[in-house]
């Protein structure tokens, strides 16, 4: 990727014209193809990023071009993330609309938007957090698919380590939570209380 960045010159192309390219290059069907956007987008571009990018994040996930758990989790938890954790004065209004892609939309554009709060969830940046990303691993649990539940299983693990009665609370309120998903959320727990609601 940096002699992609550097062979290019793509330093002095504007930042619109550096997003079609990564968005081009994850509309393409090859994973490698795939990766490369997500790398451009979390290694070069994230900083360059104002909140008004958010709809062209939403989109290679929306139309269907990243469509599987691990390139989207690649996608989530590195562009996505990167875009999140590049401005702090930005991130609580960033996370917001990032959290609003999991209340509709496609499996895959609902997971990432849980998903890409996976590396924050440990130590929650802002108030209101923590209600952000419960409502968006509820909205996820509106399908069965399994990776609707194993993406909010996830980020409820990394959150349970300082928010462990929010994330309890979170799994008794929501019995259509499924077994595996449950495990997940439940890994980081001590055995008693939590485990028995």
């Amino acid at each position: 990727m940096r002699s992609a960045w550097s062979d290019r010159q793509l330093s002095e192309r504007s930042t619109d014209d550096v997003l079609a390219l990564a968005q081009e290059w994850m509309a393409q069907p090859m994973t490698e193809d795939k990766l490369a956007g997500v790398l451009l987008l979390a290694e070069h571009l994230a900083p360059r990023l104002g909140d008004h990018h958010v709809r062209a994040l939403a989109s290679p996930l929306a139309e269907g071009h990243l469509a599987d758990w691990n390139i989207v989790d690649w996608y989530a938890t590195k562009a996505v993330h990167a875009f999140l954790a590049a401005r702090p004065e930005h991130m609580a209004r960033r996370s917001r609309l990032v959290a609003r892609w999991a209340q509709g939309g496609n499996l895959w554009l609902r997971r990432a938007g849980v998903v890409s709060f996976v590396k924050l969830a440990p130590t929650p940046p802002f108030d209101g957090f923590i209600p952000l990303v419960l409502a968006a691993c509820a909205g996820n649990l509106v399908s069965d698919d399994r990776f609707a539940h194993t993406g909010p299983g996830w980020v409820l693990r990394e959150l349970s380590k300082t928010a462990p009665d929010d994330v309890a609370g979170f799994i008794a309120s929501h019995p259509e939570f499924s077994a595996e998903g449950r495990r997940m959320a439940l890994a980081h727990l001590r055995p008693g209380p939590y485990r028995r609601r």
